[in-house]
């Protein structure tokens, strides 16, 4: 993974942090543009790593390590859940007007619908990043001791 994928990576991640509460960083408004810019970021990184999606997508039937398929499917999982949350959100956004696309469903699904997604797609980021760690280490150069610390 090259610098730039990596970071597009981090900052998708840490603006979703931000973004989980739309009351407390800068208002709705932010939460709704940030949201938006950071879904078409997602989908730009989806797009970078087409190739290798599509590899691991054929090497996902046939033999691989029962690592890597907890992988393909926790990225799988991850996809679906923001695929969701952009659509979700798309759909109670107040702020911009999305009415065009008349997405049908209530107001009240698409918001359980946006909330629900954003927190599991949040546990996954969790369990994806746990997943990677040691590949986040080594990035940085960190090493971890014997008991688990870093040096």
């Amino acid at each position: 993974m090259n610098i730039f994928k990596f970071f597009l990576s981090l900052t998708v991640t840490l603006a979703m942090l931000l973004l989980m509460d739309p009351r407390s960083f800068y208002g709705l408004a932010f939460h709704e543009w940030a949201g938006l810019i950071i879904g078409l970021a997602f989908i730009l990184h989806k797009i970078l790593n087409w190739t290798w999606i599509k590899k691991v997508t054929v090497g996902f039937f046939r033999k691989c390590t029962g690592r890597a398929r907890l992988n393909y499917i926790i990225d799988v999982l991850l996809l679906a859940g923001i695929l969701l949350m952009i659509l979700s959100g798309i759909a109670v956004a107040r702020t911009i007007d999305f009415s065009w696309l008349n997405l049908g469903g209530t107001r009240m699904f698409w918001r359980v619908m946006h909330t629900s997604s954003s927190y599991i797609t949040l546990a996954l980021f969790g369990i994806h990043l746990g997943l990677h760690w040691n590949w986040v280490l080594q990035r940085f150069h960190i090493k971890k001791a014997k008991n688990g610390k870093k040096n």
